[in-house]
């Protein structure tokens, strides 16, 4: 198996965005085969005539993890609306309870605060939310502060107001980063060099980032970025999907399924690291027994085999 190198900041990382806590090689579990691609698809709350039915919630968990998918929760803000704060977290009570063989990942944000204007009160409430779902076994994805973009902080309160959150919780987690073509209202989340920094700050905490710009091209420069400190990078387009887990740009199609660079650790699970994404899909219509079969022939390093099941996905 190929280990991966020591966590490192690059040279673009100014010192005083240096690791708080010592870097760790996000080291490969013995065992267990790696997985070439993580893909996690999002399970909302089935629901019942009297309020969620937990048991086809749970059945259709079952279903994804025997496919091979990790499962992700409360990441669309309707639902987070509908199951408000205690009902989310009845559900990351839950699905920590199943034992899912790929895990699962949960959006942390800030519901309980309400309209609290004080950002304190914001970290306060994500830290929270963000212990709930490590204590049930499962992996935060800090969803974005609206209010930072909404107030239009500038490049260094972006910093700050992660590395105070980052300092209050365990890990690992993946920050989200929301565009505005998918919500209007994060239009110049993490401006300047702001994410870069974020990312730098504790990289053996933070292992990677679910990437919701639909921009292809900016998509790979982010992910190459990401892939100098061993840190994942989960898409969130759906429409490109088929080239983004392979590692195809744009007009450059490949000869062959690319090999790892090397693997990865994230909640005990061994994950390959390249030049090509994994992925966390809110909202995904595409019926998984099929992707999960697209998988394998990626897997098997059957390109066209890949290829064609992935079209066929619509």
């Amino acid at each position: 198996m190929i280990q991966p190198r020591p966590i490192t900041g690059t040279s673009s990382t100014p010192p005083s965005d240096a690791p708080t806590t010592p870097a760790r090689a996000g080291q490969v579990p013995r065992g267990g085969r790696p997985l070439q691609r993580l893909c996690v698809l999002s399970a909302p709350a089935a629901r019942g005539t009297s309020g969620v039915d937990w048991e086809a919630t749970a059945a259709e968990q079952r279903r994804l993890a025997g496919l091979g998918f990790g499962v992700a929760l409360g990441l669309e803000a309707g639902e987070r609306a509908t199951l408000g704060w205690e009902g989310l977290r009845e559900l990351v009570q839950r699905t920590g309870k199943l034992g899912l063989a790929q895990g699962f990942l949960a959006g942390a944000g800030c519901d309980q605060a309400g309209n609290a204007i004080p950002i304190g009160e914001q970290i306060d409430a994500i830290a929270g939310q963000t212990g709930v779902i490590e204590e049930a076994g499962g992996v935060p994805v800090l969803l974005p502060l609206a209010t930072l973009s909404r107030r239009r902080a500038r490049e260094d309160e972006y910093v700050e107001v992660y590395r105070t959150l980052l300092a209050r919780i365990g890990g690992p987690v993946i920050v989200d980063w929301v565009g505005p073509r998918v919500r209007p209202e994060l239009l110049d989340y993490f401006p300047g060099k702001s994410f870069e920094r974020v990312m730098a700050l504790d990289p053996a905490k933070v292992r990677g980032a679910r990437f919701a710009q639909l921009d292809v091209a900016r998509e790979t420069r982010v992910r190459r970025e990401l892939l100098t400190r061993d840190q994942l990078l989960f898409t969130a387009d759906g429409a490109q999907l088929a080239s983004l887990l392979l590692g195809a740009n744009p007009g450059m199609p490949l000869a062959r399924v690319p090999e790892p660079a090397r693997f990865t650790e994230l909640a005990g699970r061994s994950i390959a690291l390249g030049d090509f994404s994994h992925a966390l899909l809110a909202g995904m219509t595409v019926n998984p027994a099929a992707l999960a079969a697209a998988l394998e022939r990626l897997e098997a390093g059957d390109l066209a085999g890949y290829l064609e099941r992935m079209t066929a996905l619509g």
